[in-house]
């Protein structure tokens, strides 16, 4: 009976806390690869960075990646893919066990595509009518307040003694 082999697998998650930009410059340096090579990594596809490591190899550097920022999930290889349950079967598991194929985007960068998104004309406001007021006394000048006359009001005198 051989010994299972691992593969490590990587969409391009990555931890909390870690920018994009950070984890891309921190693969590189570990697997010596340029800035277009690791972009592939970040692809959102499953690609699969080593095969056929020892469980204990796997671990490890699936560890390192974690510090480095990037989550990496271990496949045991030789492993036939099950196919997915319906959905009643689903629904018919307790919540903690269901697991799902759904992952967040990276925490940087945009959903939309810089060719796909809407072209908009920049505006520019004019702001020469504002300035800044000192902080001291009333906002409003007297010249800018409306005055009302104050109201008249007839208070009868009804000698109660």
């Amino acid at each position: 009976m051989s010994q299972t082999t691992y593969s490590l697998i990587f969409r391009g998650d990555l931890v909390p806390g870690f920018t994009a930009a950070d984890v891309k410059a921190n693969l590189a340096r570990l697997f010596k690869a340029g800035p277009d090579t690791v972009d592939k990594l970040f692809s959102g596809r499953p690609l699969a960075i080593k095969k056929g490591l020892a469980q204990a190899q796997a671990e490890q550097l699936q560890a390192t990646l974690a510090k480095m920022g990037a989550q990496a999930v271990l496949k045991p290889e030789g492993e036939a893919t099950a196919p997915q349950p319906e959905r009643r079967e689903v629904a018919a598991q307790p919540q903690s066990t269901v697991q799902s194929d759904w992952s967040l985007a990276p925490m940087e960068g945009n959903l939309v595509k810089e060719h796909e998104r809407e072209k908009k004309a920049a505006v520019q406001v004019s702001v020469d009518h504002l300035s800044l007021k000192p902080a001291e006394g009333n906002l409003v000048d007297d010249s800018e307040r409306s005055h009302k006359q104050p109201v008249a009001v007839d208070v009868p005198d009804w000698q109660l003694n």
